[in-house]
């Protein structure tokens, strides 16, 4: 927290045009020379590598001379880049601590007239091998920066939310800046995380999200207690990896949404629930 703080609030506006340029030379390549940072940035070459040797010890850019001398941006500077542009745009006014750490995302929480929480999104860098293969918006992009992987999982879970909400309880969706996804904080606590007292109340209330994200055309993919929330009541939160209805994989993906969480309650809870049955209850539509 202190330290994307203290990052934010020590960019200049010649680091800003560095990392910009840098960012938009990932458009083309992985490595970005010298001559085309100073030629996007205006910036002249001398004065840009001195800005560049400063962002590199402050592990915001990497350098490489192989197989050509060059340099990319870290998530660490894309953090910030987005940052910017959300406090830029009003959508936040300040940075609170962070919240939570993933393999995919990184999660603080944020403040404006509301509490918010960012999250950003970490697709695309140590596991781009393993996201390319189960997310939907990259199976025809097979030469995706990691960076716009990163940014196309951002847009993909903000539109999936602007879809659910207020229908399916998601969070509320607030922004959206390259991987960046500002929403509503929800109070409460991972389903992981409590004893719930009433179990079966909060199993049918999942159940009846997931249904009720099925008639309205989309399922998560990715379901499971690591991506509930509860309070007084639930929230379903991570949506980057969801899939329409009519994709070719959506019955088996319904299906596995459905079977971790019914394997969760019973581990947990004891509470067995016939799969099939709930299967076709999800899938009737039943005028609710």
């Amino acid at each position: 927290m202190i330290q994307l703080a203290e990052r934010f609030l020590s960019l200049r506006s010649e680091d800003l045009c560095i990392l910009k340029a840098i960012e938009a030379g990932m458009r083309r390549r992985e490595w970005v020379p010298l001559e085309e940072i100073s030629a996007i940035s205006g910036i002249p070459a001398s004065k840009a590598e001195y800005y560049l040797r400063l962002l590199s010890g402050r592990k915001l850019v990497s350098y490489t001379k192989v197989p050509y001398e060059g340099y990319q941006i870290e998530f660490a500077a894309y953090d910030l880049l987005a940052l910017h542009d959300l406090v830029r745009r009003g959508f936040v006014a300040s940075l609170g601590d962070r919240l939570g750490v993933g393999k995919e995302s990184v999660v603080y929480e944020a403040l404006n007239d509301i509490p918010l929480v960012i999250k950003f999104h970490r697709e695309g860098r140590t596991s781009f091998s393993r996201v390319r293969r189960v997310r939907e918006y990259l199976r025809d992009r097979p030469k995706v920066p990691w960076i716009y992987a990163a940014g196309l999982a951002a847009r993909t879970e903000f539109e999936v939310m602007e879809r659910l909400y207020p229908y399916v309880a998601v969070p509320k969706p607030v922004a959206r800046s390259r991987h960046a996804v500002v929403m509503e904080r929800v109070p409460g606590v991972l389903l992981t995380k409590t004893d719930l007292d009433d179990p079966a109340f909060y199993l049918n209330r999942i159940l009846a999200e997931i249904k009720k994200a099925y008639r309205l055309g989309v399922i998560h993919a990715d379901l499971s207690e690591y991506n509930v929330i509860v309070g007084d009541d639930i929230t379903i939160i991570d949506w980057p990896q969801a899939v329409g209805r009519d994709h070719e994989n959506a019955e088996e993906l319904l299906e596995r949404d459905v079977s971790n969480i019914l394997k969760y309650f019973k581990r947990r809870y004891k509470i067995d629930l016939n799969p099939g049955e709930i299967l076709r209850t999800i899938k009737v539509d039943d005028g609710e």
